[in-house]
C-alpha cells in the first residue's frame, strides 16, 4: 500500500489565506481513510470466513508445486494445483472437507458471538452491487437506448 504524504512549505512561505488547505494537508492518509475517519469506529471487524477446502489443499501443496515450476506464474501453480485437486482421492478430498467444516463451526460461532454484541454485520461489497444495479435500472427508464450503426465492410 501506498501513504501519502503531503510536504508543508517552510512557515516562512506561507500565506495566511491557504489556512483551510493547511488543515486539509494536515491530515494524514492512510489506504484512503483519514485518522478522523479511523477513530470514530471502535466496532472491531467481524470474523473472516474460513478457507473453502480446495483453498486449504492449495495453501499446503503451493510450495511443493512451486519448487517443482520455479519459473512458473501464479496462475499456472494454481491451474496445475486445481487439476491435482480434481485428480485427487476422496479420502484427501474427505480430510481437507472435514477441516474446512470445523472452521466453518468455530466461524459460526464467533460470528454469532460478534453479533451479539455488535449488531448484524452490514456487508458492504453486495449493498454496492445492488445500489449500482438500481441505478443502472433508473437510467434504463429515464433515457431511450441509441441504436448502434455498423459499417458495412
Amino acid at each position: 500500500f501506498f501513504f501519502l504524504m503531503i510536504r508543508r512549505p517552510p512557515r516562512s512561505t506561507q500565506s495566511r489565506s491557504s489556512a483551510a488547505s493547511d488543515v486539509y494537508k494536515r491530515q494524514v492518509f492512510y489506504m484512503g481513510r483519514t485518522k478522523k475517519n479511523t477513530q470514530e469506529s471502535d466496532i472491531p471487524n467481524p470474523p473472516k470466513r474460513p478457507l473453502s477446502a480446495f483453498f486449504l489443499y492449495k495453501s499446503e501443496q503451493y510450495d511443493k508445486v512451486k519448487g517443482q515450476n520455479p519459473d512458473a506464474k501464479m496462475t499456472d501453480l494454481t491451474k496445475i494445483i486445481s487439476k491435482q485437486w480434481s485428480e485427487v482421492d476422496e479420502d484427501i478430498k474427505k480430510k481437507f472437507e472435514a477441516i474446512h467444516d470445523e472452521k466453518k463451526q468455530k466461524y459460526q460461532e464467533e460470528i454469532k458471538e460478534y453479533e451479539e454484541k455488535y449488531g448484524k454485520v452490514k456487508n458492504k461489497k453486495s449493498n454496492k452491487k445492488k445500489q449500482e444495479a438500481d441505478d443502472d435500472d433508473d437510467d434504463d427508464e429515464k433515457k431511450p437506448k441509441k441504436k448502434v450503426k455498423k459499417n458495412k465492410d
